[in-house]
């Protein structure tokens, strides 16, 4: 696989994948960088070698948000295209097929919260913060992504207010699901994603369609849906190979990654 990428660095090992943005000083977003991701993560999706990634920044910052140089001279058809580029980003990883690991090595704040919310695991350093500053600099956020992890109160608050919280909170408010030591963050990260790549490649990525899906849903349908990837599941022979393995008391084939 190849990545001619400026600013998103690409490194695969073994179906595994760690996605760096790498834009200096802040890891600023631009329309550059949105393209970057959105092919990055369009890639990994397409590529059915794939297992899992790992997404992180550069330096001491996961992401400082949007370059604000871009918003100072944008009217309102400018400003409606450069968003349309942003949400194809957006949901180029959230509809991408493996599971992406937040590695979050410091501050997330405006696009960079919302890039850790669309991580399906997000483990953060103890010293990452956490915001959504665009009240300050004439735009509005993605608000709607921080609400389905953190709720509606802190949401708003967050908004409102462009306040900064810390790594402790954020594990509090459910924006992150693991706070560890700077040194510990992306070892944490890996053998995370090492334990996920050992699983059975269709069976996650069918679980990650399932998860997507039904959090739209309500019970009866979403558990419904969730009955007919089960049933899909069944026709691949990595399941077969899966429930064997359990019964022989042994590692599964797919588990070796050479």
């Amino acid at each position: 696989m190849s990545f001619e990428n400026r600013f998103v660095k690409v490194e695969v090992d073994r179906g595994l994948a760690v996605v760096t943005l790498d834009r200096p000083s802040a890891n600023a977003v631009s329309l550059e960088v949105y393209d970057e991701l959105r092919r990055t993560f369009h890639r990994l999706h397409e590529d059915s070698s794939m297992r899992v990634a790992v997404f992180t920044g550069a330096g001491k910052v996961f992401c400082g948000g949007n370059d604000v140089n871009d918003f100072v001279d944008l009217d309102f058809d400018q400003a409606t295209e450069y968003l349309a580029h942003v949400r194809l980003t957006f949901n180029a990883m959230y509809d991408c097929g493996i599971p992406i690991i937040g590695s979050i090595n410091g501050a997330a704040v405006g696009t960079g919260i919302v890039l850790s919310t669309l991580c399906d695991v997000r483990i953060a350093s103890e010293r990452a913060v956490f915001a959504l500053p665009e009240i300050d600099v004439g735009v509005l956020g993605g608000s709607r992504h921080v609400m389905r992890l953190a709720g509606q109160g802190m949401t708003r608050l967050m908004m409102y207010t462009g306040r900064r919280i810390k790594a402790q909170e954020a594990l509090r408010a459910n924006l992150v699901d693991q706070v560890v030591s700077p040194d510990e963050l992306m070892p944490t990260a890996m053998r995370l994603a090492e334990e996920i790549a050992e699983k059975s490649p269709p069976a996650i990525r069918l679980a990650k369609q399932g998860l997507n899906r039904t959090e739209m849903m309500n019970l009866k349908e979403g558990y419904e849906f969730e009955c007919t990837l089960t049933a899909a599941v069944r026709r691949t022979p990595e399941a077969k190979e899966g429930a064997l393995a359990f019964l022989e008391k042994r590692r599964p084939a797919y588990a070796d990654r050479g």
